[in-house]
């Protein structure tokens, strides 16, 4: 990552105009995934009536090197053998990121957990203010929502390799002058990859959680779990 957009990360000075031209992006992002979402359904090539964006090829992983609230390795090689949703947010979000890991909680209660389930899924959240979120810090907050969450922060030039790939933006306002602390605007996006390490489903906002259950369900089923 070059000098100025380091400087970015550790003394946050975006403007408006970028700030709205995330938001932008976002939403065409989002547009994007739906056209793709009806022409693949037109082919037949994906499992129909689902409420989420599933592509028919997914999208491997390249290399990224993050790691876990219990500071074990976080990369494109760890994450394979599950199912597993990933959500990008932050400890200190006021609003988007605690009614996410709401949904993710009440999602979570409605997906089987067999214990000899070798693919079982996984929830993770992981964290694009890397300065503030320590291991120790999103250990406690995921928790707070099920014991079961796992935490992933890691060096901000690393997230951007896993954030670029996926299509998550973000961006820092500017701090508080009096407080020093800051709002990290981010994509909303909850993100589905197959055991195999790959970009399987994004499922955009608003969030319903058995919807999401249910999804996950039909899009095991009709993929499989070494597909």
């Amino acid at each position: 990552m070059d000098n100025a957009r380091m400087q970015n990360k550790t003394k946050p000075k975006y403007t408006n105009a970028i700030l709205i031209t995330v938001a932008l992006l976002s939403l065409v992002l989002g547009y994007w995934f739906s056209q793709q979402l009806h022409i693949q359904n037109r082919d037949g090539s994906i499992p129909e009536g689902l409420e989420a964006t599933v592509l028919d090829k997914a999208r491997p992983l390249s290399a990224f090197a993050l790691q876990d609230h219990d500071k074990q390795p976080f990369n494109q090689q760890t994450i394979k053998g599950h199912w597993s949703f990933l959500f990008f947010g932050y400890t200190h979000c006021p609003d988007v990121c605690p009614l996410a890991l709401k949904v993710m909680q009440d999602t979570w209660k409605q997906i089987p957990h067999d214990p000899n389930d070798p693919a079982a899924p996984r929830m993770f959240f992981v964290s694009v203010d890397p300065d503030r979120d320590t291991p120790e810090l999103l250990k406690q907050y995921v928790r707070y929502f099920d014991p079961a969450f796992i935490g992933v922060t890691g060096k901000a030039d690393e997230i951007d390799k896993l954030t670029g790939q996926l299509g998550i933006l973000y961006g820092f306002e500017d701090k508080d002058p009096e407080t020093g602390n800051y709002n990290v605007n981010h994509s909303a996006q909850l993100l589905l990859i197959d055991p195999q390490g790959r970009l399987r489903a994004v499922v955009s906002p608003p969030h319903d959680p058995a919807t999401i259950a249910s999804n996950f369900l039909t899009i095991r089923e009709y993929y499989g779990d070494n597909t």
